[in-house]
């Protein structure tokens, strides 16, 4: 036995000597307030301190905490307290993933410099990252807790901080989607392609089968219902679990369920894998073979918007630049991997996971498994950072199928390395086209041509390919605009919502441009965005008249600032100064989006 002290208590544990001491800590003790991002000691959300030092839990084994003391964010310190209460106060927790992780660092911080500057609090918490905040909420009330001043001062009514409903949860170690689980819970493991493009044959599963603690093997055979999804219906094309062949890296092809304390030995599940000819970009997908049947040229979908002759438009330009630009997979890169549990309720199926979107979870769900949407339930856990990523269905019909087949509970976690090859990224584009203005520097016209490598599946592709051609004029005046957008299939990662579903790409290239524009022209690149920036009463590229349009005066307000901004730059070799803008339909799009509502008492 392993005894120590754990939050001021007298502990004990029968774990092995290297278990980690995060696994020890989460599935032994009960204690979920330590989060594990990565096991590798990479994110720091597992920290907790050891004898008053932060540690990292996923790489310290349990052996190491025999007669020492644990802390961890269920326990209590007066420096644990103040930090609470300043990190609700400056809103210094958001998604919550993290907030155990600085809070103990912090704590130690605090412990050994009472009342630490601002720079010694970013050195400080250097090894613990946070995907949301930005740092300045938790360094400014790590600064305010040292000074024993918590609340920022602010007089109201307006610019009084508002305390987060989910904030006092998130300082506690909120439950996320790895938090909870039923007693008994099988734990589920998927088998993934090791390939971009590969014919794949199971064989004989009856020796796997008779490992010790494997309960279930389950294929793309045992699934009931409809084995296809997407976030457009219509466009539905994923399986939850794929038949031959593979169509990206780290595609789930069997589900694997055993019992907790098992570890049946994956490296001999009988698969055999024969590798074909990969396309790795719109190129090579244009010209070669057709990835889905029914998609010709692998084209999922072309986006247009067209106003006026933008031909003719800049023909008559006086000054017109042009140019190409490409952009790269973007991983979401949030701290809390893929994890879920599902269980029965009588005759429902309850999947609690991590998701941004719950009731296409559940309509998808309902689908693949062949069950009334009736049936199912999903449970939204606080989501650790999502961005767009986790709109998208990942282990919700994996775990349901596993508890339908078993009619037992199970959970699913998956690993750094399985959550970033087996979910969508921001899409690659190729952009290029022409932006035109006149004598005076107003735009006159802009052509635009995108291609977004929207990976193996469709995904939120439909979306990207006819959002950038609505927003890739940007929040300015343009008369005539010429601008399509098309998603190809490839086989890569598959292409989803990240912040903005490709209007960031196309802001990229645009305000480029603008730049080279304004400096075509002779003109400041900030007076340049200025004079063509949209004003109460314009259109935009869609025809929509705008109302309450206040992008000239956030502009005009940056003039004394970016004159300045100037002036520090001139003769600091490597040092730029830049002004960009981006503006995005939050309203699904800025495209028409007719409802209709009707309540009844």
């Amino acid at each position: 036995m392993i005894a120590f002290t754990l939050n001021g208590s007298p502990a004990q544990t029968d774990a092995p000597p290297t278990e980690r001491l995060s696994e020890t800590l989460r599935e032994r003790l009960g204690l979920p307030g330590t989060k594990v991002g990565c096991d590798a000691g990479d994110c720091g959300a597992c920290t907790v301190l050891l004898d008053g030092q932060a540690i990292c839990a996923c790489l310290t084994p349990a052996a190491r905490v025999q007669g020492r003391a644990v802390t961890t964010i269920e326990g209590s310190t007066p420096e644990l307290t103040r930090l609470r209460a300043a990190f609700l106060a400056h809103g210094a927790a958001q998604c919550g993933i993290c907030t155990p992780g600085m809070l103990l660092t912090a704590a130690e911080l605090l412990t050994l410099t009472p009342q630490p500057t601002a720079d010694q609090v970013e050195d400080a918490l250097g090894g613990v990252l946070c995907r949301c905040t930005g740092y300045r909420s938790i360094i400014a009330a790590v600064v305010a807790a040292g000074q024993g001043s918590p609340a920022p001062v602010t007089e109201g009514p307006v610019g009084v901080a508002v305390q987060r409903l989910d904030g006092a949860a998130k300082v506690a170690g909120d439950s996320f989607g790895a938090d909870e689980w039923q007693e008994g819970s099988l734990i589920v493991k998927a088998v993934r392609s090791p390939h971009p493009h590969a014919a794949f044959q199971i064989g004989d599963l009856a020796a796997f089968r008779a490992q010790p603690g494997v309960a279930a093997v389950l294929t793309a055979a045992d699934i009931p219902g409809r084995n296809a999804f997407s976030v457009i219906p219509p466009f539905a094309d994923q399986p939850a679990i794929a038949t031959s062949p593979a169509r990206f890296r780290g595609e789930c092809v069997a589900l694997i369920a055993f019992e907790p304390g098992s570890l049946p030995d994956l490296t001999c599940f009988p698969i055999t894998w024969t590798p074909l000819p990969a396309l790795a970009s719109p190129d090579a997908a244009e010209s070669g073979p057709l990835i889905h049947a029914t998609r010709p040229g692998n084209l999922l979908v072309e986006g247009r918007v067209v106003k006026g002759d933008a031909a003719a438009a800049l023909a008559a330009s006086a000054h017109i630049v042009e140019g190409t630009m490409t952009t790269a997979f973007v991983e979401h890169a949030y701290i809390e991997p893929e994890a879920g549990a599902a269980w029965l309720d009588g005759e429902t199926l309850v999947i609690r996971a991590c998701t941004q979107a719950p009731g296409m979870d559940r309509e998808d769900t309902a689908r693949i498994l062949g069950l009334p949407i009736d049936r199912v339930r999903i449970i939204p856990s606080a989501v650790g950072g999502g961005f767009g990523s986790k709109l998208d269905l990942s282990l919700q019909p994996l775990i349901g199928l596993v508890t339908l087949k078993t009619g037992r509970p199970c959970r699913m976690v998956y690993s750094r390395t399985e959550s970033m090859t087996s979910t969508t990224k921001r899409h690659p584009a190729e952009m290029s086209g022409r932006i035109g203005c006149d004598t005076h520097g107003r735009i006159t016209g802009v052509e635009f041509t995108g291609r977004f490598n929207t990976g193996a599946y469709s995904s939120w592709g439909p979306t990207v390919a006819n959002r950038v051609p609505v927003h890739v004029s940007g929040p300015y005046k343009t008369p005539a605009i010429t601008a399509r957008a098309r998603a190809i299939h490839t086989h890569g990662p598959v292409s989803g919502a990240f912040r903005g579903f490709g209007v960031p790409q196309g802001a990229l290239w645009q305000e480029t441009l603008y730049d080279q524009l304004a400096d075509k022209a002779g003109i400041d690149r900030l007076e340049f965005r200025i004079l063509n920036a949209l004003t109460d009463g314009d259109a935009s590229a869609t025809g929509q008249v705008l109302r309450a349009v206040g992008i000239r005066d956030c502009l005009t307000a940056l003039q004394p600032h970016w004159t300045r901004a100037l002036q520090d730059a001139e003769g600091q070799p490597g040092r730029g100064v830049g002004v960009a803008a981006c503006w995005y339909g939050c309203g699904n799009t800025a495209l028409p989006n007719p409802s209709t509502i009707r309540i009844g008492l």
